[in-house]
């Protein structure tokens, strides 16, 4: 009878200590949001790390995932600011809407202080 014992108690132990063990699944998070979907309230949770990045891809997003266009650290610098203030007041608003705007705005500047020069 004591060896009966002893082998239930094992056998309870090792079970316990088997699901303790057991992988839980990680919880559930929604696939990512395409770059156009993407809020302010989205970009404002976002790492500062990852904010100047946010901006080069969607700078850079076209029909279909082409490339359009290339911003350089200066353009993305210009930027930024400007769409952490708007992104501050309008978190309902398209943060990529915001980028592309920012992006044409300068993009025209830069065209007519290059024609002033010429």
């Amino acid at each position: 009878m004591n060896a009966l014992t002893r082998i239930c108690s094992l056998a309870l132990v090792a079970a316990a200590s088997t699901a303790a063990m057991a992988e839980t699944p990680p919880p559930y998070t929604a696939p990512p949001k395409p770059i156009v979907k993407t809020t302010c309230a989205d970009y404002v949770a976002m790492n500062e790390t990852f904010k100047p990045k946010f901006i080069y891809f969607a700078t850079g997003h076209g029909k279909h995932g082409a490339k359009e266009a290339v911003i350089d650290e200066v353009g993305i610098e210009t930027i930024q600011p400007e769409l952490d203030e708007f992104c501050k007041v309008n978190l309902s608003k398209s943060a990529y809407d915001q980028v592309i705007a920012s992006s044409i705005k300068s993009e025209q500047a830069a065209h007519k202080a290059h024609a002033k020069k010429k």
